[in-house]
């Protein structure tokens, strides 16, 4: 049974109030790690909180990073077409006028796959396995590589480019960036029309294809953007609510403009109803490179872990399906858990609010709540995985749903009131 002071916090959370931040987020461009647009978004945040009247403290950090300014890909040969494409992360640039070469398909670019062909001095052109659930593409980049393709092309299931990543998979973030051997090439990614386009050409004759990609990639300075609302009783004890501030090298309306919203929308609310342990409201940077903005906070706060009691992790939550509980999730050399009594207090609070929920496990690895839980911390992920515009483009502000931002409010801000009053 709800109490009136809970009740009452509740029925504040607005899905206007926290709706109104995402076309605002999303229209500081495209908020990839290391981007201007990404130190515009955490000075939008930092602002908000201040003027609320709470302290803020920005945590800074270093980290290679890719960040693209332009690029293209077309076809040169038979016919000149344009084609709409995006670089995958951590790829290699070319100059000005890019490189030109002919495409060579190899299926889904598995070794076995390109054993059998020759693609030395070609475009290795393959499909993004609908089977496996990944967001890394490394093990077939260095395939190609290896047998001395100078660029490689990755053609999305659905018909707009999925932009992926040249990191490994694994979670050790030491092997995050394995080296492309000889060395590195430039990707492009596009969607399927294009891939099916190319793939009928290609029936017919020789296929040549200019790919230019125009990108940083190196350290820059990174931030965590932590806002503060004292404790009444125990102000010594900590709450965390975080959700990634960057975007993988798109507009990230849903992905994690959606978790940024209702971050603001709880210190909105939480900044007139202070609970008995102290919240800190966290921003966090670079998530999208295997959440190394939480990395960093747990190795720089070391010695204050054990004054955070939990953390809630809202990442992608805007868009229709099942609001996942997640359990844990899986990495290539290990698993990483959430403790089983913060999961079931999240939801026993969605429970109590009439609200469904599923518990999941998550197998392409963990957001930022992994680096908290591998630390001893213990954190959930709240995460919606049904976002069919996930890592392109066409994530925007038309597809999030303003009231599910209310609803993961509720549910986040009831469970956090409980646990403060009662761990």
């Amino acid at each position: 049974m709800l109490t009136e002071k809970e009740n009452k916090i509740l029925r504040s959370i607005s899905a206007y109030e926290a709706s109104d931040h995402i076309p605002k987020i999303t229209d500081l461009g495209i908020r990839v790690a290391g981007s201007e647009s990404a130190r515009k978004t955490e000075q939008y945040l930092a602002d908000y909180f201040k003027g609320l009247g709470l302290e803020v403290v920005i945590d800074e950090f270093e980290e290679v990073c890719f960040v693209p300014s332009g690029s293209s890909i077309g076809i040169t040969e038979p016919d000149d077409i344009k084609i709409v494409g995006q670089p995958m992360m951590f790829c290699a640039g070319t100059s000005e006028a890019g490189i030109t070469a002919e495409v060579i398909y190899a299926g889904t670019g598995k070794e076995a796959e390109i054993a059998n062909r020759d693609v030395a001095g070609k475009i290795v052109m393959f499909d993004r396995d609908s089977s496996i659930v990944t967001d890394c593409f490394y093990g077939e980049v260095n395939a190609a590589a290896k047998r001395g393709a100078v660029g490689a092309i990755m053609v999305n299931f659905d018909k707009w480019p999925f932009i992926g990543t040249l990191e490994s998979g694994y979670y050790d973030p030491a092997k995050r960036l394995l080296p492309v051997e000889p060395e590195n090439i430039p990707v492009m990614c596009i969607g399927a029309e294009d891939g099916i386009k190319i793939k009928h050409l290609l029936e017919k004759s020789t296929v040549k294809i200019n790919i230019m990609i125009d990108a940083f990639l190196g350290k820059r300075p990174h931030s965590n953007v932590r806002a503060f609302i004292p404790g009444t009783t125990e102000p010594d004890k900590k709450i965390l609510f975080i959700g990634h501030l960057d975007t993988e090298a798109n507009y990230g309306s849903n992905d994690n403009a959606s978790g940024l919203a209702i971050l603001l929308e709880l210190a909105r609310v939480l900044s007139k109803n202070p609970m008995e342990k102290t919240v800190e409201i966290m921003p966090v940077g670079c998530e999208e490179i295997y959440s190394l903005g939480s990395y960093h906070y747990c190795n720089m706060h070391k010695d204050e872990l054990d004054k955070i009691v939990c953390v809630i992790n809202i990442d992608m939550v805007g868009v229709g399906g099942d609001l996942l509980i997640m359990t844990g999730g899986n990495w290539i050399e290990k698993d990483v858990m959430t403790p089983e009594w913060l999961y079931k207090e999240i939801k026993a609070a969605a429970d109590e609010l009439n609200y469904k929920t599923v518990f999941s496990f998550n197998e392409i690895g963990t957001s930022d709540e992994g680096r908290f839980n591998d630390a001893g911390v213990p954190a959930v992920f709240l995460w919606k995985e049904t976002d069919d515009h996930y890592h392109s483009l066409w994530d925007q502000p038309k597809y999030v749903d303003p009231n599910n931002l209310k609803v993961i409010a509720e549910i986040s801000c009831l469970a956090a009131m409980r646990i403060s009053a009662n761990k």
